[in-house]
């Protein structure tokens, strides 16, 4: 018999898995297998999980640059939309 806890670490863990494979197109280090598993393990251990309702939230936390860089900014923004379209479409 599977205890309970047993099967929120599992979702946990499954869940991390499915973050970091739709993550890895948009941050290259997620590719290396040794940083993609800290990463995991990382979110399995915050216990990470999905929203209710199928919305998956997510946040990051960053100092933004002293100097306004309009390039990177651009980017920035070009990699939030697609992470976003890339969320909305698997939680459809």
């Amino acid at each position: 018999m599977i205890r309970r806890s047993d099967r929120r670490t599992t979702h946990h863990a499954r869940y991390a898995r499915q973050a970091v494979q739709a993550l890895a197109p948009h941050f290259g280090d997620l590719t290396d297998p040794t940083t993609s598993a800290t990463v995991e393990r990382s979110i399995t251990a915050y216990r990470i999980k999905p929203g209710t309702g199928h919305r998956i939230r997510m946040a990051c936390t960053w100092m933004p640059p002293r100097i306004p860089d309009a390039v990177q900014e651009q980017r920035d923004l070009e990699h939030e939309r697609a992470l976003t379209a890339l969320v909305q479409e698997q939680a459809s």
